[in-house]
């Protein structure tokens, strides 16, 4: 068959033969991605493959701060820091992981200064580059000053009729250090409590802030303050209004033989609602009926108890003694006895009678009463070792048999004597 018959032949002669594909070479091929894939992972991940990162924000510490220096400005700086390492090293590092810092342990005076900025990584972790490389950062003379601590009170009710008298701090200063043109700015150290509802005076405790001049808060980490909290005692105060009253030594004065009057006849405390409760009137001075001889209107300062005032500033009343239905009388007493005088001793008496004033009730039994009824008794327990002229303080003894008539001495009495 020539080249024409072959090109003439029938296509019908043609024939053609295709490889089919078996399963031995399908598993081959996926074998061989399979082999790539694990040759990739180790390629990665193998010592020999380094992989770059770059960590934002790392915190910039300044460390070696020289003695009598502190930072006035230049705190609070961040870098970014680029690294390099294993992969998963590096993908897993992060900003907290990074410890940067500037050392100024080199700077001598104040002023500003530009540090280096030095990176501690991890372990097979390397550093190709930081940014920035420096900061500066600008010193200042450490300086300390006290500052008076004041209490601010908010979000807080109170009872009817209280009201906060004072709020003290266990500690009346602080004292603040760091640089000298930063603490020209701090003006004040503040506690601030919130109470809620008050009920009575509290003890509380709160965090020292500093403020500026502006009454902004103020912060630097350079600039210390002695103490954080402070032990605050609040005092809670209210009002209770008492009768004024006096109390009478013998119980010589009645309503029947006398009228007493007190102004103001009432007053208005002010203190601690525990004190307050305890108080339903106010006795302000017990009364010598024996000293009170005629009408007479006295002066008597208010004592109050502890943490109590007077609200309204008073500070003494006007005491009125008036009598009444009562009249005096004076007589010559001669029954003068010497009690606990020792046996044997002598004595003259410079007069042989004591004049005694005595009131009583009008009426006729007191009308009848004399001098037989009346003894003047001087206790010389502490004049037996005496001699000479001695002058006895004299008790006064009222024979009075009447049980509805009221009959006193009135003044004081002594008697003068002799003494061998």
């Amino acid at each position: 068959m020539n080249e024409n018959d072959v090109l003439n032949a029938p296509e019908t002669e043609v024939k053609k033969t295709k490889r089919k594909p078996n399963g031995l070479d399908l598993a081959a091929k996926i074998m061989s991605v399979i082999v790539a894939f694990v040759i990739w992972i180790y390629a990665v991940n193998t010592e020999a493959t380094l992989y770059e990162k770059t960590v934002a924000g790392v915190n910039v510490n300044i460390e070696n701060i020289p003695s009598g220096f502190s930072i006035i400005s230049g705190h609070g700086f961040t870098a970014e820091v680029k690294v390099k390492g294993k992969r998963a090293d590096v993908l897993s590092l992060t900003a907290a992981d990074i410890t940067a810092y500037a050392d100024a342990s080199s700077c001598v005076e104040s002023g500003l200064s530009a540090l280096p900025i030095s990176v501690d990584l991890p372990a097979n972790i390397s550093l190709s580059d930081v940014y920035p490389s420096s900061i500066s950062v600008y010193f200042g003379v450490t300086i300390s000053k006290q500052l008076p601590i004041t209490i601010s009170l908010k979000n807080y009710t109170l009872e009817s009729d209280y009201v906060i008298e004072k709020s003290t701090p266990e500690i009346a200063f602080v004292t603040v250090t760091g640089p000298s043109d930063e603490l020209a700015r701090v003006s004040e150290a503040r506690v601030t409590l919130e109470p809620g509802h008050i009920t009575s005076s509290l003890t509380a405790s709160g965090s020292v802030v500093l403020y500026d001049t502006a009454g902004n808060v103020y912060s630097n980490p350079y600039v210390s303050c002695s103490v954080s909290d402070v032990v605050v005692r609040v005092e809670v105060q209210t009002y209770r209004t008492v009768p004024l009253s006096v109390a009478f030594k013998y119980g010589y004065f009645t309503p029947n033989n006398s009228d007493i009057s007190i102004e103001p006849g009432e007053l208005r405390l002010k203190g601690n609602a525990e004190e307050l409760e305890k108080i339903d009137k106010l006795t302000i001075t017990t009364l010598d009926e024996t000293d009170i001889d005629d009408d007479v209107v006295l002066i008597s300062d208010i004592n109050l108890p502890d943490n109590v005032v007077s609200a309204d500033g008073i500070d003494s009343v006007k005491i009125s003694v008036k009598h009444k239905n009562t009249t005096r009388r004076t007589f010559a007493v001669s029954n003068i006895r010497l009690d606990n005088l020792n046996e044997g001793k002598k004595y003259k008496l410079s007069s042989d009678a004591v004049n005694v004033t005595l009131r009583g009730d009008i009426g006729e039994y007191f009308s009848y009463f004399d001098e037989s009824d009346i003894t003047v008794v001087l206790d010389m327990k502490n004049y037996n070792d005496l001699k000479g002229n001695v002058k006895v303080p004299a008790e006064i003894l009222i024979n009075n048999e009447s049980s509805s008539t009221m009959i006193y001495a009135v003044g004081s009495y002594s008697v003068s004597l002799t003494l061998e």
